[in-house]
């Protein structure tokens, strides 16, 4: 004898699926979101260690699962580890990527500009950092960026108009070590007119890799990051 069910056995049946079904993926969700704390944790520590390769496919992992501000975040460090490491082209892939998801975010320009700055795409480096200027007019970091890109690009002349306009900022903020430095960098492009114009690629390496730092130490504080998003 063939048993047919009764529709309210049938929506009964359907109820209790649907809640294994929430259940289930609740347990993932809290899993998942515990997996990449996990992570996270790990790679900041290797980080912390100097161990920047052993820290990578920790920041990656760590992704999976974060909140997408959160992973924001990781990105950043992961395309700043990367150009600790020489890998360059990788840290500017990484950061392109963010510039696509993350379009009006200061940041993702940030990262991408100095990144092309270190890979010498000089021009492409300034319509990166003017991106920035853009999204955060407030942030001298980002004219001193584009100051170094011009500079890269053999425009000397708008490389100081931008340390000057860095200054002003600088000074408005109290901020009198980045003012200093803007006022030193003008009177030394002033000085590389007498050399030939590869003689300051190593003054200019150094200080893409003083901005990317500073940038890093500015906006890569994990602590306050999942801080806030556990708001």
């Amino acid at each position: 004898m063939n048993f047919k069910p009764q529709k309210s056995q049938i929506k009964s049946l359907l109820l209790i699926f649907s809640g294994f079904a929430l259940i289930s993926s609740a347990f993932v969700t809290g899993s998942s979101a515990e997996s990449y704390k996990t992570s996270l944790k790990e790679a900041r520590q290797l980080d912390q260690d100097g161990f920047y390769e052993d820290s990578i496919e920790l920041w990656k992992k760590s992704l999976n699962g974060s909140p997408a501000n959160v992973g924001l975040f990781i990105k950043l460090k992961l395309s700043g580890t990367y150009s600790k490491l020489g890998n360059l082209n990788q840290a500017a892939d990484v950061s392109r990527s963010l510039t696509e998801t993350h379009p009006q975010r200061y940041e993702s320009w940030f990262s991408y500009a100095n990144a092309l700055g270190a890979i010498q795409k000089y021009s492409h480096a300034v319509s990166a950092f003017k991106k920035t200027i853009e999204l955060k007019k407030e942030e001298g970091l980002g004219r001193v960026g584009l100051a170094f890109a011009y500079f890269g690009d053999g425009k000397p002349d708008l490389a100081i108009a931008e340390f000057q306009e860095a200054k002003k900022i600088f000074k408005a903020n109290k901020n009198i070590s980045w003012y200093r430095d803007c006022r030193l960098a003008i009177n030394q492009i002033k000085g590389f007119a007498r050399f030939p114009p590869k003689f300051a690629d190593l003054w200019l390496e150094k200080n893409l890799k003083r901005v990317q730092d500073t940038f890093e130490k500015t906006v890569l504080d994990f602590e306050s990051i999942l801080e806030s998003e556990g708001r």
